[in-house]
């Protein structure tokens, strides 16, 4: 289904990794998550025209659980399920997942929650700027190097994530992912350990994600465009 957005320049978590906390908003409101359009930092999403519309999956029910067949918390796609997707350690939660996916989305939703962990995994450690390099491309790429160098403070969740959609281009050679970023209980901390939230780094973030194929078959990050800030939901996944 076709959807209006705004294009919104700079994504979640550079901003904090430029010491500024946020990019003033993914709506050019505020920082991104992954390559840094996380709550507090984020990478600015480089600006690209959508995937057209191929199929597309609807965001799976709420992840309060419920018994919705396509409700997150409980929502399954063949052997993925919110649940699998998350991580408790890295305090990143998965609460809604479209279904009746096909094979193909299975693989983009799966790689590009792994991107997204990678990259806030990098905010809120310093750690795994391989991986995160590895998951992405193009513009996306470089905004993830370049906010690494210029860190200045850890983005640190609870994240909720929300995945409304995976639409698939003609082509098939690339990719939109609907994704609702809720990073309102999200915090910052400076390298000597000074809690620097800024509360405008508190929020919900709707993202349209462009990603392409690698060579071996893995799909890859180009580019996060905010499309929209508190106004989608985690579990609605946009």
């Amino acid at each position: 289904m076709a959807r209006s957005r705004v294009s919104l320049p700079g994504r979640r978590r550079l901003a904090s990794a430029l010491g500024v906390g946020v990019l003033a908003g993914s709506l050019a409101l505020a920082g991104c998550s992954s390559g840094s359009a996380k709550g507090g930092g984020t990478i600015p999403p480089v600006n690209t025209g959508g995937a057209g519309g191929g199929s597309t999956a609807s965001a799976s029910a709420s992840a309060s659980g419920g018994g919705s067949a396509g409700a997150s918390g409980a929502a399954s796609v063949g052997a993925v399920s919110a649940e699998s997707l998350s991580d408790p350690d890295l305090g990143y939660t998965v609460v809604s997942i479209p279904k009746d996916l096909d094979a193909t989305q299975t693989k983009v939703l799966q790689d590009y929650v792994t991107y997204d962990k990678a990259t806030w995994r990098l905010w809120s450690t310093r750690e795994g700027l391989e991986e995160a390099l590895a998951r992405s491309t193009g513009t996306t790429r470089e905004d993830i190097q370049r906010s690494y160098e210029k860190m200045t403070a850890y983005d640190t969740p609870p994240v909720k994530v929300g995945v409304g959609g995976v639409d698939i281009s003609q082509d098939e050679q690339s990719v939109d992912v609907t994704v609702c970023s809720d990073r309102t209980q999200m915090r910052a901390t400076d390298f000597q350990g000074n809690d620097v939230t800024q509360k405008s780094t508190q929020n919900r973030v709707a993202l349209l994600v462009h990603m392409v194929p690698r060579d071996d078959g893995t799909w890859v990050t180009e580019s996060e465009t905010k499309t929209s800030i508190n106004e989608c939901t985690a579990e609605a996944g946009q």
